[in-house]
């Protein structure tokens, strides 16, 4: 039975940075490149949250891996034929569903919001000035109470 425990303290380089970029860079997801070069997963976490560089050198890594998955839906499209159609389709689905994640902004689903007023217009403001000199004492009671309801709600 192989031995368990806290795996071997590794130092942060650079050039275990580079290399891990382009473990994935090449296709190799995190867990792959962990395995590959001999870091521990736990330490590949801290050095993100240790080292802010190699935390953005993960992201762009992250990136380019969505593009390899981008690379091998191609290739997947290009191997397929009648019989493999049903199960090249849950690879390509799956592929793209990797590459969304990975790199949103680029291979995500978009969408967007418009905000329109009546039949398409623009959206109407109206105000009201209301002079609290010409309240009665009890109308500014009122107001007040209105007021620091608004105020808890919006800190709740």
């Amino acid at each position: 039975m192989a031995k368990r425990g806290r795996p071997p303290s590794i130092e942060y380089s650079e050039e275990l940075s580079d290399a891990v970029y382009q473990s994935m860079a090449d296709g190799h997801d995190v867990v792959d490149t962990c395995d590959t070069l001999g870091i521990p997963r736990t330490t590949f976490y801290d050095w993100q949250a240790k080292y802010p560089d190699f935390r953005a050198k993960c992201a762009r890594a992250r990136e380019a891996l969505a593009d390899y998955d981008v690379k091998r839906i191609r290739e997947e499209i290009a191997m397929t034929d009648k019989d493999t159609a049903v199960a090249a389709r849950v690879k390509i689905s799956a592929l793209q569903w990797l590459a969304e994640k990975r790199a949103p902004k680029q291979y995500g689903n978009k969408t967007s919001t418009e905000v329109t007023g009546k039949d398409g217009g623009a959206i109407e403001i109206q105000s009201k000035v209301i002079d609290a000199n010409a309240l009665t004492f009890d109308q500014r009671e009122s107001v007040r109470q209105a007021l620091l309801a608004a105020l808890e709600t919006e800190n709740d």
